[in-house]
């Protein structure tokens, strides 16, 4: 690989003025040709004939044509060394950019790659004060490391396609100048990729690392991936993996080795990805060529491929293979809904329509011994969807039509379907249930982002909101959907879902005034249905803490606004947008309780461990409650940016932590003391917080009323959502 001392130095104007003198020669070659033309083949042209002229003639026709391919040639070699000098300026550049950074934040970079935090404070008694520092400090190590291994990757791959293209043997094989010389590095970066997915028989650990290098570096550009996809062929590229991905009996594999594969793995279903989508602004439509490679993945879906002939059992199908890539990278929207389709015709087709997956899917197909990817495939395609947002959206609310019957995509996959359990079926062990895959799948319908994207809000359609309604009412109106190994592994991204669409469940509680606004269209809950699905979800801690997080963020917020207004009942306004919260509270106090005393699915340490690894709801949660607010999805903006997130935060870690170890406590730390409590002082606090930074002239003894009113009608809401929980859970 191209060391990073080499690329910082390297002097590249020898290669631009290379490219320049290349881009001359045409012009010259033309010249030389016209010259030619004139000077000889005319002025001899009816002047010289015989068998000698003719011969001359042909000879000098032939001459004729050397100049127009050494002209061709010259061009395509001057845009070549162009591409060539674009490539390592845009990588030397970044790297450039990436040792500042790294300079500047106190981390040093050596020859070899290595990052090396040399920050003072670290060595400082402010840093064990200082609990995030380490985290965060590791994160922009990591985030530097993965960056310099990308550039130089990218000046690598370009440096070796560089080289191959000019080495070829243009004029060597007596047919005079070669015109197929390359004029880009993507198109000999495609052919080498392409080489060595269609080679015959398993790849070296060379050849795969090289593999590995090209689709790593070019992975997200349309042009190198669709010409690879087109040149390996979607059957043959399924064929390639299942063989990659399954060594022959007796092999061992190194941990190297293993992480090689994974790797592969990553970057190839990305590269895929990004070839079915590099048509989509395409000019006169779809590409045929992509058209073709998509239909020749959907059509190898339904046959098995061997990995090793001669011996047993199988390797994968095609759909698991394909799905196995899927759940890396975006792909493209139509795609995702044919293959989605195509997925529950051959399940309500094949094992009791859709109720034995585990027998459909299972032996004597196998993963093998690198146990890489899942013998479930909709685990792989639910990821699809998680990281692509429009395609979830659309597939979730809409409906296949099998043998002339209708089936529903959300309802088959909620209700219907068995979903298979064990680390072998999702390809994951720290997560064995696919409803955890279904789940990223509705959290990016709803919410317009992939499921781990934790970049800025996306305003809500009217498609995303009636889809979370339906969800809310589906497993309100049957919380079993939602309860219970397996289904339980949904409640996490439930609880983001319900965080996400804070606004609409809060308004849905009290918004007599308006307040209260959503991030875009209005979901319409209904608290008849909204109630259980909180009560329900709300006993994951992860869950639990997002909707607490986000419950807070909206709420202080939204007394923001009330402080900035002009009401004439300031107290009724603030208690408008205050009571919800406490509701919203209460359930979650409630639910807690069932989970630790009644469930036993958590315990306090699993909740408090919860807010202490995630806080991204805060934030977020402000930033769209700020959004709805001044109707823009801009990030947060004004004062509230600095206050809020802070105080929100450490107010959820107060009402978080709690100790509820004995019967006795039970009682009073769910429904009068911690709980009740802590909402109450979070909403007092937030209150004198709006007030302050308002600009809203007020004595103390009218905040300190103010406050304390707020504080009641939050532990008001708060009991009656305990109350509520209760009485609707037969307690």
């Amino acid at each position: 690989m191209v060391s990073i001392p080499y690329l910082d130095k390297a002097d590249l104007a020898p290669l631009a003025d290379a490219a320049a003198s290349w881009k001359t020669l045409p012009a010259k070659y033309e010249a030389l040709q016209r010259e030619f033309e004139q000077r000889v083949i005319n002025h001899l042209k009816g002047h010289w004939e015989g068998d000698a002229a003719e011969a001359a003639f042909t000879t000098m026709g032939k001459a004729r044509t050397e100049y127009e391919n050494a002209a061709t040639e010259a061009e395509r070699i001057a845009k070549l060394l162009l591409d060539a000098h674009g490539e390592f300026a845009a990588s030397q550049k970044q790297l450039h950019a990436l040792l500042d950074e790294a300079r500047n934040d106190h981390y040093k970079v050596y020859d070899d790659g290595r990052v090396e935090d040399v920050d003072p404070r670290q060595d400082s008694p402010t840093a064990s004060a200082s609990p995030g520092l380490a985290e965060e400090r590791k994160k922009k190590l990591d985030s530097l490391v993965s960056r310099l291994t990308r550039v130089l990757e990218v000046a690598t791959a370009a440096d070796e396609a560089a080289s191959s293209a000019l080495e070829r043997d243009g004029n060597g094989d007596g047919q005079g100048f070669n015109t197929s010389v390359y004029t880009t590095l993507d198109s000999v970066e495609a052919d080498q990729a392409a080489a060595l997915m269609n080679k015959k028989g398993r790849l070296s650990d060379a050849e795969i690392t090289k593999l590995n290098l090209l689709l790593s570096a070019n992975k997200n550009d349309p042009e190198f991936s669709r010409d690879f996809a087109v040149k390996t062929g979607g059957e043959n590229m399924l064929s390639k993996y299942n063989e990659l991905m399954s060594p022959p009996a007796g092999t061992t594999l190194s941990k190297a080795q293993l992480a090689q594969l994974k790797e592969l793995k990553a970057n190839l279903g990305t590269t895929i990805g990004t070839a079915t989508t590099s048509d989509d602004h395409r000019k006169g439509g779809p590409d045929p060529e992509i058209t073709k490679f998509q239909n020749d993945l959907l059509k190898a879906g339904q046959r098995d491929f061997n990995a090793n002939p001669t011996e047993s059992p199988y390797g994968l199908s095609g759909y698991q293979l394909t799905s196995s890539l899927m759940s890396e990278g975006k792909w493209d929207k139509d795609f995702l809904q044919d293959y989605g389709d195509a997925l529950i015709t051959a399940e309500k087709n094949g094992a009791n329509a859709g109720q034995n997956p585990d027998a459909y899917w299972g032996y004597p197909r196998t993963l093998g011994t690198t146990n890489i990817g899942a013998l479930d495939p909709m685990t792989g395609f639910m990821d699809a969807l998680g990281h692509n947002p429009d395609a979830s959206t659309e597939f979730l609310t809409s409906e296949a039509t099998i043998d002339g019957e209708k089936v529903d995509h959300l309802d088959y996959l909620l209700k219907d379907r068995h979903w298979p359990e064990g680390p072998g079926y999702t390809g994951d062990p720290a997560n064995p249930s696919g409803y955890n895959n279904l789940g990223h799948a509705m959290e990016s319908a709803t919410s317009g982002r992939s499921f781990d994207d934790d970049g800025a809000p996306v305003k809500h359609t009217p498609e995303r909101a009636a889809l979370m309604k339906e969800v809310v009412d589906t497993i309100g109106g049957d919380p079993s959907l939602a309860s219970d190994s397996p289904r339980d592994a949904l409640r996490d991204s439930l609880g983001n879902m319900t965080a996400e669409y804070m606004a609409d469940v809060q308004a849905s509680i009290a918004n007599e005034q308006g307040t209260i606004k959503p991030f875009g269209a209005d979901a319409h809950l209904d608290m008849g249905t909204l109630e259980p699905f909180i009560s329900t979800v709300g006993r994951d801690p992860d869950a639990y803490v997002a909707i607490t997080e986000a419950s807070q963020a909206n709420t202080a917020v939204w007394m923001q606004e009330v402080a900035k207004g002009s009401s004439s009942n300031l107290t009724a306004a603030m208690e408008n947008v205050t009571y919800p919260g406490g509701v919203v509270a209460g359930i979650l106090s409630d639910s807690r309780d069932q989970a630790i005393f009644e469930e036993h699915s958590a315990s306090d340490k699993d909740f408090n461990d919860a807010v202490a690894t995630s806080d991204k709801w805060a934030g977020r949660g402000l930033g769209m409650a700020v959004g709805a607010a001044t109707g823009t999805a801009a990030p947060i903006v004004g004062t509230i940016a600095g206050w809020a997130v802070e105080d929100i935060q450490a107010m959820v870690v107060e009402q978080v932590q709690q100790d509820t170890t004995d019967e006795a406590k039970r009682e009073a730390a769910t429904k009068y003391a911690e709980g009740w409590n802590a909402v109450g002082r979070s909403s007092a606090e937030s209150v004198r917080d709006a007030i302050e930074h308002s600009g809203r002239q007020m004595s103390d003894d009218d905040l300190n009323q103010l406050a304390g009113s707020m504080e009641q009608t939050a532990k008001s809401g708060h009991t009656a959502g305990a109350a509520w929980n209760s009485s609707v859970n037969g307690r």
